[in-house]
């Protein structure tokens, strides 16, 4: 193997293989060996090697610190044999000055020993006839010459120089029938005989019951069969923390905290194996273990990041690592790596952003703001302005997914909505470029619109029936709604914007099992937002709802402060939903003449469209559970016909079900068993319906999430997650409820006075 250059800056080209031998193996194995060996990446490398025995070009492209040229450099090692001439590799940018030689001389220097007439040459130019070393004409002039050939040509990092690579691979493809190309960049070429793989960051959780095992031997140090649950990345990270702090002691250096749980010899050939004074989980993961899986989470399964923070843990434990990268990741650097823009993550990510354009780097800082996944109206809408017109941003937002800048994560040839996310590491740079340029504010303000106006859209879907349709946009956009929600208001008039974004959530929060994490939101920001609107009425009667779903014991200071704001406001649905809530309450603590006074006052009061809460049918239905169990059920037949009057109980899922339980309560209660029998299983569809529309749809699920709604356990029960369904008669029945009702009915027996089902954990 051969490298000619000018220094660090240089291309780097390299040739390996020849006519009677095949490929320098040793070279590349070394450099393998050298960066730690592929770890991970099985899949893409037989799929690299397929791709390359079916066509002539094959594309590797991926984001900063992805290993793409780790993997070209293996499989150009694995395939180079096969080829007579074996494999040329030009490496050429290093992120430093701009070249002083075009790609068509750098190839033809790497290529004069065998095309020219030796190595002591006057130059490539010389060697290979270029007139004049055009570029155009010495592609041609390359192409000639390697018309008999049958090799590789490897162009590692050719993003800076993309436009003189496909000249030349245009001029090889059409002139050289058996040269074949292999390309890594952040960009794909763009040719049209081009077939591009795009790699992506490794798993963080491994198969289920399947150790993860590293490709290198165990004797060499890996962590063989680590844990059912560490996937590749994990794996990576253990093995560079212990190289590096095998490298430390070496050089007579601390390796790191002792007593800390961080000696990592324990994982090596045997898995993990928990010492004494290191706590342990249930499944028997010890304390590294975890911090590692932590890590490589928040990194997001970047190889570079990984191997960056691998060589922080030379003198920090794994648990301190972890907690540094909360709040970034860019600062992981390490001294010492080969190419200049692998030593810091910052510097991986800043090249690529050297190479952008000014419209994409606008559009790129301004994206920074997302939290999670966004789709072109949303970026049109926050990235418009200040200089770059609307009409500009999806092309620029196009360009930045070619780039490897921005991942599309829904398929846009696919019939779901285009979707894009940033990692977190672009995210971050972005942000500093968008605090240096001034526009942070305004950036976060257009965001915050723009997820209120996602917020209204899903509540009028939620109050038109359309409750899946509601809760799957907002779960699409779950990560930016909470942090328009997080972020500090830079005003009183920004808050108010974020208790409306919270407010129009009120079916997310009550409905949907996010009960505490709402409430949250809306105790923080009521100090900050204006007292003289109307959703502050709102939201206190909101927070004081969801203290009821939550068992907190400020419910019912945060409901009477909600109905002197709404009587001074002269809100009459704030006032009528207070008195729904405190009827809902009474009713559980099996105060029933008091929750009837409330609930029928609510009942009154509640206009008929009423928007941000429970219809006034609602109110009518639960009226008439409690005359049910109060032993009225005359009285309770009035109210499930006043209930059934509106037009809510024909498209809203939760009138309807309310309704049904009413009405299959008042049958039971009247000795009509099989009317009561069949309405009580229509309300229980209906409950089925509302923990489906709260979670994923059923039909999604992999976990036997549908079979677990039908035997009558609600979504996460059987995984320790949280219960969807409200568990108080502040909201729908839940399915274990109407359960119940449907035992006392089979059994005849009458039922319990204690409509509550039992609280479960709310997230």
């Amino acid at each position: 193997m051969r490298t000619r250059g000018d220094g660090e800056d240089a291309a780097r080209p390299e040739r390996s293989g020849g006519r009677a031998g095949g490929p320098d193996a040793g070279g590349a194995a070394v450099a393998g060996s050298a960066r730690g060996g592929l770890v991970g990446r099985a899949e893409e490398l037989a799929a690299l090697r397929r791709l390359l025995a079916q066509g002539r070009l094959v594309t590797v492209v991926g984001g900063a610190g992805m290993g793409k040229s780790l993997l070209v450099e293996h499989v150009a090692a694995a395939v180079g044999g096969s080829l007579p001439d074996g494999v040329v590799r030009v490496r050429w940018w290093d992120g430093g000055r701009t070249r002083r030689r075009t790609v068509v001389q750098t190839v033809a220097e790497v290529l004069d020993g065998e095309v020219g007439p030796g190595e002591d040459s006057a130059g490539p130019s010389d060697s290979v006839g270029l007139a004049g070393g055009g570029a155009a004409v010495g592609a041609a002039q390359i192409a000639a010459c390697l018309r008999s050939r049958r090799m590789l040509l490897v162009l590692d990092d050719f993003d800076p120089v993309r436009v003189e690579c496909v000249r030349l691979v245009r001029a090889l493809l059409e002139e050289a029938p058996e040269v074949r190309v292999l390309a890594a960049g952040r960009h794909p070429l763009g040719l049209g005989d081009e077939t591009v793989l795009r790699l992506g960051p490794l798993a963080v959780a491994g198969d289920a019951g399947q150790g993860v095992r590293s490709p290198a031997d165990a004797d060499a140090g890996t962590y063989a069969d680590v844990s059912s649950e560490a996937g590749p990345a994990v794996v990576l990270f253990l093995e560079r923390v212990r190289a590096a702090r095998r490298g430390s002691t070496r050089a007579g250096l601390d390796p790191g905290p002792a007593g800390t749980g961080d000696d990592l010899s324990s994982y090596a050939r045997t898995g993990p194996a928990p010492r004494p004074g290191a706590g342990t989980r249930p499944d028997g993961d010890p304390p590294d273990l975890r911090a590692a899986r932590e890590i490589c989470r928040r990194l997001e399964g970047v190889p570079l990041a990984i191997e960056l923070a691998a060589a922080q843990a030379v003198d920090r434990s794994l648990g301190r690592l972890a907690r540094m990268l909360e709040s970034g990741q860019g600062w992981l650097a390490a001294r010492g790596a080969p190419l200049r823009r692998h030593r810091s993550l910052r510097a991986a990510v800043g090249s690529g952003y050297a190479l952008c354009g000014t419209a994409e780097r606008t559009v790129w800082a301004r994206l920074s703001v997302f939290a999670g996944d966004f789709d072109e109206d949303a970026a049109v809408f926050v990235c418009g302005g200040g200089g770059l017109g609307a009409q500009d941003v999806p092309a620029a937002l196009a360009r930045l997914v070619l780039a490897s800048v921005v991942e599309p994560v829904h398929d846009p040839g696919g019939v779901l909505t285009p979707r894009f996310r940033m990692s977190a590491a672009v995210r971050e740079f972005g942000a500093e470029r968008l605090r240096s340029a001034g526009e942070a504010a305004a950036a976060i303000s257009r965001h915050l619109y723009w997820h209120g106006h996602v917020a209204s859209t899903a509540h009028h879907l939620w109050s038109t029936g359309l409750h899946e349709q509601a809760t799957a946009l907002v779960r699409d956009g779950e990560a930016d709604l909470c942090a328009a929600l997080t972020r500090q208001p830079s005003g009183a008039d920004q808050a108010s914007m974020a208790l409306a974004l919270a407010v129009d959530l009120w079916f997310w929060w009550a409905l949907c099992g996010n009960a505490r994490e709402g409430r949250e939101h809306l105790l923080r920001l009521l100090p900050l937002g204006r007292t003289d609107t109307p959703v502050c009425g709102q939201a206190l009667w909101l927070a004081g709802w969801l203290a009821v779903c939550t068992g907190s014991p400020d419910a019912a200071d945060l409901l009477g402060q909600a109905w002197r704001v709404a009587l001074l406001a002269g809100d009459d649905a704030t006032v009528g939903r207070v008195c729904h809530v405190l009827g809902a309450l009474a009713l559980d603590e099996g105060r029933t003449e008091r929750a009837i006074a409330h609930l029928r006052e609510a009942a009154d009061t509640i206009p008929a469209h009423a928007e941000h809460g429970p219809p006034a049918a609602v109110s009518w239905a639960l009226l008439a559970v409690a005359q049910a169990q109060a032993g009225r059920p005359r009285d309770a037949r009035r109210s499930v016909r006043r209930a059934l009057a509106g037009s809510q109980p024909r498209h809203d899922l939760w009138t309807r079900c309310m309704t049904q339980y009413a009405q299959a309560l008042v049958d039971h209660l009247r000795g009509r068993r099989s009317r009561a029998w069949r309405r009580a299983h229509k309300a229980l569809a209906g409950a089925i319906g509302m923990a489906g529309a709260a979670r994923a749809p059923v039909a999604r699920r992999a976990d036997g999430g549908g079979a677990a709604l039908l035997a009558g356990e609600a979504p996460g029960a059987a995984d320790g997650g949280a219960l969807p369904a409200v568990t108080t008669m502040a909201g729908p029945p839940g399915v274990a409820l109407v359960h119940q009702l449907i035992a006392d009915i089979a059994e005849g027996r009458p039922p319990k006075p204690c409509l509550t089902a039992r609280r479960g954990p709310d997230r």
